[in-house]
């Protein structure tokens, strides 16, 4: 299929305080927008940024205007605050404009903590503990590489503090602008194809299920978890496969938009505890190992949008809790299909640690520490 096709089109989505811009080749889309600073900072990880071709097309893009910048490498999967404060200290200290984060979720909420700091001063762990309020910040320009995070078109950040090992999620700042080209997810090793894409699975259903969920959630979620479905075992059986592609990062969008008005629940409490112990544990890998048993007590909860979305994977789901069975097998079937199927154990996590976490995970849809003990137990 040509990338002239209807099917690719290029877009532009104003959501929130974000402009987001989607689409093959939708970089140029912030060229006047970049072109008008003088220094800038760039924020990446340690490879994907490069390897994606990403970084080039934005130092390119910088350098044709003159603008100055410096690229900030040290951002790793599950970032840590000291990482945030080091991104502002150079943000900071080179008298930057603005921040460009290429990158995963781990970068992209890395850069907006920075932001923040930038200009408000204090630490993240301040921020992340609700201890300081920032009183401005830098813009963001998100440059996402992944179709799971969500992170491009919300307002969240999700740090694990160095001080306590703790990983939280806090209310942060939207991005300025962002970018979701689908070129640019290419590069992603097989396994982050498949964490990213349970990612955007798991921002779907979870966000669906919250009690305040309104219709423009549930719609927003059901489409993300039907496309999620008809295009991961796609992207799998071709790597090279751009509609793929790009309706996986279509998906992540919209349940990134789902999260953002609703919240999410159990699913990324517990991985969030699970990660932060072990930093080596990723997300969208946490989210599937703990999902589907999760998926029975959320169908218990909330039968008629677990079932609304559920219907995808198995439509013979009924919106009443006596199928929480059903959605539990439909949710692990699906991730058996789509080559999942790691466990707790294969990170180093054992029953004895089990009584800790489920005492801190419990309290998302009513759920008990008892039955998110269940859920670990399973999970191993």
């Amino acid at each position: 299929m040509s990338a002239s096709s209807v099917n690719l089109r290029k877009f532009k989505l104003k959501y929130a305080d974000v402009e987001l811009h989607f689409g093959l080749n939708a970089l140029s889309e912030l060229e006047g927008e970049l072109s008008r600073y003088g220094r800038v900072i760039i924020a990446t990880g340690r490879r994907s940024a490069k390897v994606s071709g990403a970084l080039e097309e934005v130092t390119r893009l910088l350098t044709k205007h003159g603008v100055e910048y410096e690229v900030f490498s040290e951002i790793t999967p599950n970032p840590w605050t000291s990482q945030a404060d080091k991104l502002a200290y150079k943000v900071w200290s080179t008298g930057a404009e603005a921040v460009i984060a290429i990158g995963g979720g781990s970068v992209i909420d890395t850069a907006k903590v920075a932001a923040i700091i930038a200009v408000s001063g204090g630490r993240a762990h301040d921020y992340l503990y609700g201890e300081r309020k920032g009183h401005g910040h830098l813009p963001v320009y998100a440059i996402n590489l992944t179709h799971g995070t969500g992170t491009e078109v919300d307002r969240y950040s999700v740090l694990t503090d160095d001080e306590t090992r703790e990983k939280r999620g806090m209310i942060s700042i939207y991005p300025k602008s962002s970018v979701d080209d689908p070129r640019y997810t290419l590069t992603l090793p097989r396994r982050h194809v498949i964490y990213t894409s349970l990612d955007a699975f798991y921002h779907a259903y979870e966000a669906s299920t919250q009690r305040n969920a309104s219709p423009l959630v549930l719609m927003l979620s059901s489409e993300a978890v039907r496309l999620v479905r008809s295009w991961l075992p796609k992207a799998l059986t071709n790597p090279n496969d751009i509609e793929a592609r790009y309706w996986l990062l279509y998906a992540s969008m919209l349940a990134g938009i789902a999260i953002d008005l609703a919240g999410t629940n159990v699913v990324h409490t517990i991985e969030h505890i699970l990660s932060g112990i072990n930093p080596q544990l990723a997300h969208g890998c946490g989210l599937g190992i703990v999902g589907p048993r999760s998926a029975y007590y959320i169908h218990r909860a909330s039968p008629e949008a677990s079932a609304l979305l559920l219907r995808h994977l198995d439509p013979s789901i009924k919106p009443v809790p006596g199928d929480a069975e059903k959605a539990e097998v439909a949710i692990r079937e699906f991730q058996k299909s789509v080559e999942f199927e790691e466990k707790l154990s294969d990170y180093g996590f054992a029953r004895d640690d089990l009584p800790a976490i489920a005492r801190k995970a419990a309290g998302p849809l009513g759920i008990t520490a008892k039955e998110v003990r269940d859920i670990l137990e399973r999970s191993l």
